[in-house]
Order: C-alpha cells, then structure tokens, then sequence
C-alpha cells in the first residue's frame, strides 16, 4: 500500500515536470523531441491515474494524486529553469552615453544592435541582443553593472534566422 502511495505521488511530479518540459519544446519548434516526452508523460500518468480511479473509497490516494501534481508543477518549472532551453531576447534601454557597453559586448562575443531612441528625460541608447537563455542572466548582471538604472526587457523568440550569436 504505501508502495502505490509513493508511486502515485511521484508519478504525478515525474509526468507534470515531463509535461513542461515537453510544452516549452513545442512551444520552441521541436516537435519530435516533445513527441518522445509526451509518449513517457502520458504513459506515466495514465498508470497513476489507474491508481486512484480503482480506489476513489481512499482519499489518501486522491490526495497524494493532487499534490504530486501541485509539486510536479514546482519542479516542472525549477527544471526548465536549469535546462534553460533556447534563446532569449534581451532590449535594453539606457542612457545616450553608454555606448561603451555594447562596444564592451561586442569584445566578448555578443552580437549587440544598437539605435537611437528619445525618452522622457531625453536621449537614450536602445540596445537588442538574442542570447542562449543560460546566458541571458549574466549579460543582464553586466548591463546592470554599467548602468544600474536601465530598463531590461526579456522576450521569448519563437523563430529567427540569421544573424551572428555567441558560441559560449
């Protein structure tokens, strides 16, 4: 019995982690890859389910199904976090006078696109840059390091082509 109880807990986390996963790489084009996930995803789940549909006269079951779920999702997350699957656009918007840090960018292998652009309290420098998402954290700490008021967006590119990234 406390065998089933673990199982159907666990299972619950490995099928919803498997499922975010599966749902960022269809969300970023690969198909095939999220197929394979989702073959393990469901399959997992469906014998959890069975677990506890055979039992609904024990709660406990229903219980460790819902909360494995509840957990699965935390993880699910904390995973894609790790992996940090894809690329990630980054736009900054900061003082006119910081042209030195895309300069500086660019000596460490970033391709960085810069234009002009107005705001409030007067001319600014726009920045845009498409990073490994494992780096994205890190070139945002630079920035910050340069101008620790500028104004960091992060964007999710489904698709691009061409243009120059960094290998490391």
């Amino acid at each position: 019995m406390y065998f089933d109880l673990a199982f159907i807990f666990f299972a619950r986390i490995i099928d919803v982690s498997l499922g975010t996963v599966r749902m960022i790489l269809t969300i970023r084009g690969e198909r095939y890859i999220a197929a394979i996930i989702g073959f393990f995803e469901i399959m997992v789940y469906v014998v959890a389910l069975g677990k506890v549909l055979g039992s609904l006269d024990e709660p406990i079951r229903l219980i460790l199904y819902c909360l494995g779920f509840a957990s699965g999702v935390i993880v699910g997350s904390w995973l894609e976090g790790v992996l940090a699957l894809g690329y990630q656009g980054i736009q900054v918007i900061m003082d006119k006078d910081n042209q030195e840090l895309a300069e500086r960018l660019r000596e460490e292998g970033y391709a960085v696109t810069t234009w002009k652009a107005e705001g409030l309290s007067g001319p600014k420098l726009v920045m845009e840059l498409v990073v490994q998402r494992c780096m994205a954290l890190k070139v945002a700490e630079r920035i910050r390091e340069y101008d620790e008021h500028a104004f960091i967006v992060f964007m999710e590119p489904k698709t691009f082509a061409g243009g120059y990234f960094k290998k490391k």
